[in-house]
């Protein structure tokens, strides 16, 4: 059963997030799949090459080649898992059908968008209503610290 965690962005980008977490995942020893739609998904390539210049991603989009030694891939479709990830980001109100296949998934969204807000309010209804995942939300204070909310 996954662990789905969405995450309500009020102080930081997605990009800082999302780099953030990601680079957690490549500690803990997991591959990540981002799911998210056209054209959002090239402004994610491009943030996950030159967000750090310090350390950069190393990552594919699509149908891009490199998927067999890529433990990053962005998906713009609702389908595929080119790289066997464990774990899943959704980003921009991406869904997919087939969540219980990942340990974990990640569903970010801008606090600051009041359609991103209603659409992440939509899935948590329409998730929690499942008895296959588990469900936590975490939102960040005034200083950008996450805190799990009930």
């Amino acid at each position: 059963m996954p662990q789905v965690d969405f995450y309500h962005l009020t102080q930081s980008t997605l990009d800082d997030a999302l780099v953030m977490l990601v680079k957690k995942c490549q500690v803990a020893g997991k591959k990540v799949l981002i799911q998210c739609p056209r054209p959002a998904a090239e402004a994610i390539d491009d943030a996950l090459w030159t967000h750090d210049p310090e350390s950069w991603l190393p990552h594919g989009l699509d149908d891009a080649p490199g998927a067999d030694r890529a433990g990053i891939w962005i998906n713009s479709g609702a389908e595929g898992n080119p790289v066997s990830a464990e774990f899943l980001f959704l980003l921009h109100g991406a869904e997919r059908p087939d969540m219980g296949g990942f340990e974990r998934v990640f569903n970010l969204f801008d606090g600051r968008s009041e359609a991103q807000v209603a659409q992440a309010r939509e899935q948590w209804r329409s998730w929690k209503a499942s008895e296959d995942l588990t469900m936590r939300y975490f939102a960040q204070d005034d200083t950008g610290r996450w805190e799990q909310r009930q």
